[in-house]
């Protein structure tokens, strides 16, 4: 089940750069590399969504590992 998709609303982009984003996530601060995040993810104003992978989501500490949590 680490394929399957995870999303996340409001989310706050702190720092755009190339590479990937920083931002704020359930009031969690990551950085999200820019090969992680997946079709759905508008993340351009406060209060966009975020789409990763559930193993993706689980590595940054925004999910539990066990599918069907969040």
């Amino acid at each position: 089940m680490p394929d399957t998709l995870v999303t996340f609303e409001h989310v706050e982009v702190l720092r755009r750069e190339e590479m990937g984003f920083r931002c704020r996530v359930a009031g969690r601060l990551v950085w999200v590399g820019s090969l992680q995040w997946q079709p759905g993810t508008t993340v351009h104003l406060f209060g966009d969504r975020l789409v990763l992978r559930r193993a993706d989501a689980a590595e940054l500490g925004l999910v539990d590992g066990a599918p069907g949590t969040t």
